[in-house]
């Protein structure tokens, strides 16, 4: 079976190699994006700032609420949890004329911002809280992989500029589309850093033009076509920002490096799917 998957491997790069080299791929198509559902009742922080729901996300949960929130809904922060703090912004009414029509109108002007301490879900105990569930009817291809390689993955809506993303701290993949692709992408992720690379320890450029390669070689696997296009602007972002290169050389030359970390994550996740796990872990940071 293993030379098996070397064999789709091989035809897979090849059939990608070949178009890039000529220029002649699919028309790019469109993405799907998870929205939330109509009359859902949202969380709290879907009503935050872009900037203060990445703060959320940093702090590894996709939920949290001030301390009366949670009572309201009958959840309590355990004893000793310390608070994350978001901003909010500090106003002041100011009433000013009009130089159009010369009326007085009152005006509100931002001077600074406080910050708010709320607490993470994974912060508090209680009853559970309704969550929706928004894994599509149908899950993609090599969806095994993940299962068997104890890689949670979760669907949710889109709620920050990615499709998807991959937790490092932990080791789960959060997904805002219910395209494959998307999916394959944050699993390479998953496996790069579990099983070749360390991610805290390797260059972000590479390892997203690994991920996104992967995710391409998996779509040509698994009899995924549209993508091509998608995938080659991806890489062409991160390959073409250390030299000012033609973009397809630029392109080919990223891949040509990455390839030999590619062909590794994909024969995992192959493998992985079918239930034969790696027995090696990527090394780990050592402290300093």
């Amino acid at each position: 079976m293993k030379k098996n998957n070397d064999n789709l491997y091989q035809e897979a790069v090849d059939k990608l190699l070949e178009m890039y080299q000529k220029g002649e791929m699919p028309e790019a198509v469109s993405w799907s994006i998870i929205r939330r559902r109509k009359g859902e009742v949202a969380i709290p922080s879907d009503k935050w700032s872009i900037g203060n729901q990445m703060l959320m996300y940093a702090y590894g949960t996709a939920d949290a609420r001030g301390f009366k929130q949670w009572n309201s809904v009958n959840r309590f922060v355990k004893q000793g949890s310390r608070a994350i703090h978001i901003l909010a912004p500090c106003t002041k009414k100011i009433t000013m004329k009009n130089p159009d029509t010369g009326m007085e109108e009152e005006k509100i002007f931002i001077t600074g911002f406080r910050p708010i301490p709320v607490f993470r879900i994974e912060d508090t105990d209680g009853e559970p809280v309704p969550v929706v569930d928004y894994t599509p009817d149908e899950l993609p291809p090599l969806w095994e992989a993940a299962e068997n390689l104890g890689i949670p993955v979760t669907y949710m809506p889109m709620c920050r500029a990615a499709l998807g993303t991959y937790k490092l701290n932990e080791n789960k993949v959060n997904l805002y589309s219910k395209d494959a692709v998307v999916y394959f992408h944050e699993l390479a992720h998953a496996v790069e850093h579990n099983f070749v690379h360390n991610l805290t320890t390797l260059d972000g450029e590479i390892a997203e033009a690994t991920a996104e390669f992967a995710a391409m070689v998996l779509c040509q696997i698994t009899g995924i076509e549209g993508y091509e296009k998608q995938g080659f602007e991806y890489i062409a972002r991160y390959a073409g920002k250390k030299k000012k290169t033609d973009k397809a050389e630029s392109v080919l030359k990223m891949i040509m490096s990455i390839m030999s970390d590619v062909e590794k994550i994909v024969n995992i996740i192959l493998d992985a799917a079918e239930g034969i796990l790696p027995s090696k872990k990527a090394p780990k940071l050592e402290a300093v």
